[in-house]
């Protein structure tokens, strides 16, 4: 994402830091509409299924396993959105293939950190252990090692994407220690399935969903990068 770019400082996507020249990004009205349906759709799916109303608190329901499904079914509906809104306008073959992309990796961001924070915390519990630091921890290790899980994954579809174009020359994803700063919708999920008391105070609940739908127009909105030097011969 770029924001203050308001990406830099919402999305939780490496691929959105300036290090990644493969790919840029341009306004895209269908992927924005797309995205804001999605979370809107998924949220109010999950507020009738769990609370028999439309409402936007469908997260925090006192279960890991429902806290989590939550969150991967908000954001993945966000993000595969905007992903269908921007393969309508899509200029290029290759742009389709860059919105994909991103739109897998924005999920795998989602879903790695997620299920490793889960994990942590399904231990603590079966364990009885009931120090706030876990929940801390939790939210370090979903990131911390979350990331780097997501990255592998981009990679590895990214030469499923290309097997039959071998004068393609693929950029692996770079982590940056600064990159962590910026995976604020990854911190705020983590903090709600967590149960970290700041997340409630700042209503993280309601806050994420518009959040996921900023993510999926970003994912929508990435175009390929035409030029020459990223292939080879």
């Amino acid at each position: 994402m770029n924001i203050p770019k308001i990406s830099n400082v919402f999305a939780g996507n490496t691929n959105r830091s300036e290090n990644n020249s493969s790919e840029k990004k341009k306004v895209s009205i269908p992927a924005a509409v797309g995205a804001l349906g999605g979370a809107l759709a998924s949220v109010g799916i999950i507020g009738k299924l769990t609370k028999g109303k439309l409402t936007f608190d469908v997260f925090e329901q006192g279960s890991l396993a429902k806290d989590m499904g939550a969150v991967i079914a908000v954001s993945s509906s966000s993000i595969l959105g905007g992903l269908c809104g921007g393969l309508l306008d899509a200029k290029s073959d290759e742009d389709k293939k860059a919105k994909v992309k991103e739109s897998l990796f924005d999920i795998s961001t989602v879903v790695f950190p997620s299920a490793i924070a889960t994990s942590v915390l399904a231990l603590a519990n079966k364990a009885k252990v009931k120090s706030p630091l876990v929940q801390v921890a939790a939210t370090i290790l979903g990131i911390g090692l979350g990331m780097p899980l997501a990255q592998k994954a981009a990679g590895v579809f990214d030469k499923f994407v290309h097997k039959d174009e071998p004068n393609v020359k693929l950029e692996e994803r770079k982590l940056k220690p600064q990159d962590y700063f910026v995976h604020v919708d990854d911190i705020l999920a983590l903090a709600i399935i967590s149960k970290v008391p700041f997340a409630k105070q700042l209503h993280a609940d309601k806050i994420l969903p518009l959040i996921y739908a900023w993510c999926g127009f970003e994912s929508g909105s990435t175009t390929a990068n035409n030029k020459e030097e990223n292939k080879v011969g």
